[in-house]
């Protein structure tokens, strides 16, 4: 139910309850190889595993607690052999995939160090294309028939690691809302930020010490507040505001995925007949 409120089609989704890391690097290739080769006009795969705090390998998982030993070891070594063994193989196969992890305070950090720190080992950091740690903040309270609700929370999202991309700066502020309590509905505020990215790219104007925002001469609005009210109330105004700046939407990503016109990631024949028998079961 939570899953559809923020908008996922389940229909499109398959759900591995695993927490063997062994299985699940084995059910992704298989599952990858599959679908890419049913999906041949480069629609996107997401493989989102949440989280590698609960992983654990098969050697720990079968073992009696009382006799486990150098465990964390275990576990770090076979993270590093799915990452190693698989990253090419998603690469080829044009999946994306997001590791969810949770953070641990490390222990005897300087003041110079990174405080936190994650489970699994080193593995995830160094194959990772981006690093973003989430940490929250104060909670968002709405006045519900004269009581207050909390209905979102606040967060700061500081990309620790980009190889695709120049530094950027910590967001801080970012609002998440768990209810209906808001234009935007559950999840995050996705039009968060954008007035001041629509200043950089000198699409609207504010005067400094001034809350008005001005497309040329004319007046948006007087405020942020009212100014992302108007971002979503306003359909027009908005797709011409994110048209002059440039910024990369989903619907302009399907039609550059449109005009492509081949296949970007063709699987070989002996994968399909591989995998033909899963096909021939589920018909």
């Amino acid at each position: 139910d939570w899953a559809e409120k923020n908008g996922i089609d389940l229909t499109q989704v398959e759900l591995y309850p695993e927490k063997a890391i062994e299985l699940i690097s084995d059910w992704t290739m298989d599952m990858g190889i599959y679908y890419r080769s049913k999906l041949v006009n480069n629609e996107p795969i997401l493989v989102v595993i949440d989280s590698i705090a609960a992983l654990d390998c098969i050697e720990n998982l079968n073992s009696s607690q009382l006799d486990a030993k150098a465990e964390m070891g275990n576990r770090a070594k076979q993270m590093d052999k799915w990452l190693r063994t698989r990253n090419g193989s998603y690469e080829q196969l044009g999946i994306t995939v997001i590791l969810v992890n949770q953070l641990r305070s490390k222990i005897g950090a300087s003041q110079f160090e990174d405080p936190d720190t994650t489970p699994g080992g080193k593995a995830t950091k160094f194959y990772a294309s981006i690093r973003v740690g989430i940490y929250g903040g104060k909670q968002i309270t709405k006045k519900i028939k004269g009581k207050d609700r909390k209905i979102g929370r606040l967060t700061s999202i500081r990309v620790k690691k980009n190889k695709v991309a120049p530094p950027k700066p910590t967001l801080k502020g970012a609002q998440v809302y768990f209810t209906e309590g808001h234009e935007n509905g559950i999840g995050f505020n996705k039009y968060f930020g954008l007035p001041e990215l629509l200043i950089e790219k000198e699409v609207v104007t504010r005067k400094k010490g001034s809350s008005r925002y001005y497309m040329g001469d004319k007046m948006i609005a007087n405020g942020e507040e009212a100014f992302l009210r108007k971002l979503y109330e306003d359909e027009e105004l908005r797709k011409k505001l994110i048209r002059k700046s440039g910024i990369n939407t989903i619907s302009k990503t399907r039609k550059q995925l449109e005009r492509i016109g081949k296949n970007l990631y063709p699987v070989i024949t002996t994968d399909f007949e591989k995998h033909q028998d899963i096909e021939d079961d589920e018909e």
